[in-house]
């Protein structure tokens, strides 16, 4: 067996270990093992790493058994996809980059054929900065260089987990490279994050039904900001002489739309949050506006997230409730007057359904077919239809 063959196999035994067989597997143990190997493997075929050459090892791998008939099948593929790759005609890496703009390229092939490592900055120049942003072809290969030239890969990934990294040590080393996106990436890092941390499971996500309410004549209190969830209207909830306490959280473009509905001092609220750069942890209503904030023009369908407790959802016993949706008093009225005649044309079909029934109950008696149906008020021939079809339904 030739030098290639024993690596295929080496490489094949070591991806077939347990904690190794799925991607996550191999990052977190032995990974740096398996992806040297598959650089070494590569580079015999002088392919670079990208990920349409790489698949073709994680389809070797996936088969269940080795042998000689695989790795023969292997290893004329890689032979194939190099002959392609290295007599296709050379193309500048302006070229490259302008043409993977048009095609929107991965990354992930992108770079290493470039000659460049699959990095988060790298990735931020390709998809954010070339793709989305339009930036020049130009810029961005310089900005590749430098970072390439300066070895900046994982210094950049290191001043991702400082907090004020604008005063660290390391941050006033890496701006000496003159790396002129390495602020655009480290910002975009903290708004990923914060995105991340603002998002809240949902129904959807968690799998469980929601039980909505729909609720109105809120009077609000404060207004609750936390920097790791959405903000929170905190108040009492109006229901004829009763008050009862609730909370409602909800993201900030729905805060606003509440303020608004709640006529001009809503208005004064909801300017004054888009005029601040940094919102205070709590909004006293009281003390803001004299008053708490009546919330009466709207109507707000809201939800409780649920927990499991054994096999079953429940839900918690606070009065802490998500927003699902808002509705005007014309979309109320309209929605409410929709599942009023609902409501009626479903009595109608269960009367007429339990006609049928009667009808039944008048033929065991022996009263004729005619008679019967004139006194179950069937006489119709579509309605007896109708009332028959129904009738089966409900059995």
């Amino acid at each position: 067996m030739d030098k290639l063959k024993l690596k295929l196999q080496e490489y094949y035994q070591l991806c077939q270990q347990t904690e190794l067989r799925t991607k996550a597997g191999r990052e977190e143990a032995g990974g740096a093992v398996v992806l040297e190997m598959e650089n070494d493997i590569l580079l015999q075929f002088g392919l670079p790493t990208s990920k349409r050459f790489v698949q073709i090892l994680h389809d070797f791998v996936s088969h269940r058994q080795l042998s000689d008939q695989l790795l023969d099948y292997v290893s004329k593929k890689l032979r194939a996809a190099a002959r392609r790759y290295l007599l296709a005609p050379v193309v500048s890496d302006i070229d490259q980059l302008q043409q993977a703009a048009e095609q929107k390229r991965s990354p992930y092939d992108l770079l290493p054929e470039l000659g460049y490592p699959v990095n988060d900055f790298s990735i931020f120049l390709i998809s954010e900065i070339l793709y989305r942003r339009n930036m020049p072809a130009e810029e961005v290969l310089d900005e590749l260089k430098k970072a390439q030239q300066g070895d900046v890969w994982d210094d950049l990934l290191s001043l991702n987990n400082v907090v004020n990294y604008t005063h660290h040590e390391l941050y006033n080393r890496l701006r000496m490279q003159d790396l002129r996106m390495m602020d655009d990436y480290l910002q975009s890092v903290r708004r990923q994050e914060k995105v991340k941390a603002s998002k809240k499971e949902t129904p959807d996500t968690e799998g469980y039904t929601p039980n909505y309410r729909m609720v109105s004549k809120i009077l609000v209190e404060d207004i609750v900001f936390d920097e790791h969830a959405n903000p929170s209207l905190i108040g009492k909830l109006k229901a004829g002489s009763r008050l009862s306490k609730i909370t409602i959280s909800m993201e900030m473009a729905a805060l606003h739309m509440v303020l608004v509905s709640a006529g001009e001092k809503g208005v004064q609220i909801s300017a004054f949050l888009k005029k601040s750069k940094q919102h205070p942890p709590v909004i006293d209503l009281r003390t803001e506006l004299g008053d708490v904030l009546t919330l009466d023009n709207c109507y707000l369908e809201v939800y409780k997230p649920q927990y499991k407790r054994g096999q079953q959802w429940v839900e918690p016993r606070d009065s802490v409730f998500y927003l699902h949706k808002i509705l005007s008093k014309k979309e109320f009225e309209k929605k409410s007057k929709a599942e009023d005649v609902r409501q009626k044309i479903q009595e109608c079909l269960d009367l007429i359904g339990g006609s049928y029934g009667y009808y039944q109950r008048m033929r065991k008696l022996g009263i004729t077919d005619e008679e019967a149906k004139l006194r179950a008020g069937l006489q119709d021939e579509l309605l007896f239809k109708l009332s028959t079809f129904l009738h089966k339904l409900k059995d």
